[in-house]
């Protein structure tokens, strides 16, 4: 007697996110990189999933088109210089897995790098296309980020710093882009765009 075996497909489970900040908006200016083979994007600040999923599905459809993900995935305030523990109970060692499942369905695009970015961005080999520094909010650990990151991108390149106007003081990313978009004036072009400052690499090379 022969069985029959029928088998129900299980439908991939759908993202889940607890807080979207994002402006898709300030991201237009990607397009150039759309569906292109060989772009690699670099994410500074991931959580959940929701900005690495958006580039994915619009901008690295292309052949051997990725996206490398820097964060700690541990508690807010252990990962801030500042050591602000507002987030603690939205950022923690769980987001991590929160931001495997919602990005399963984009897994094989994907370079997880967990970790400090001061302690990953220097171990980090080759350019990038695009760079998004949205990880420690603090002036010093955005200072750092920004010029370890801009030696990474490519001539005519995009890095875009996120919350530029985010609790304004010592805390504040704003002392530290404006440092960086000063120090940095002849070889990028920069413009803002709500609460991002865009900046295109127009030199090769610039040793900070």
């Amino acid at each position: 007697m022969t069985r029959s075996f029928i088998y129900e497909a299980v439908a991939p489970e759908q993202p889940s996110y607890s807080h979207v900040w994002f402006n898709p908006q300030a991201f237009s200016c990607l397009e150039k990189f759309a569906n292109k083979s060989n772009i690699n994007f670099l994410e500074i600040g991931c959580f959940e999933g929701y900005g690495t999923n958006y580039f994915i599905d619009n901008f690295l459809g292309g052949t051997n088109s990725t996206i490398t993900c820097v964060d700690p995935w541990i508690k807010y305030s252990e990962s801030t210089v500042t050591g602000m523990s507002e987030w603690d109970d939205v950022i923690n060692q769980e987001t991590f897995n929160v931001f495997r499942r919602n990005t399963d369905q984009n897994s094989a695009k994907i370079t997880i790098r967990r970790g400090l970015s001061k302690n990953i961005l220097p171990s980090l080999n080759g350019f990038f296309h695009f760079i998004l520094i949205d990880g420690d909010h603090s002036e010093e650990a955005v200072w750092l980020d920004a010029i370890m990151s801009f030696r990474l991108l490519h001539s005519g390149g995009i890095m875009i710093f996120d919350d530029y106007d985010w609790n304004i003081g010592k805390k504040s990313p704003k002392l530290a882009v404006d440092r960086f978009v000063e120090e940095y004036k002849d070889v990028i072009y920069y413009n803002q765009i709500g609460n991002q400052i865009i900046v295109e690499k127009i030199a090769a090379n610039l040793q900070a």
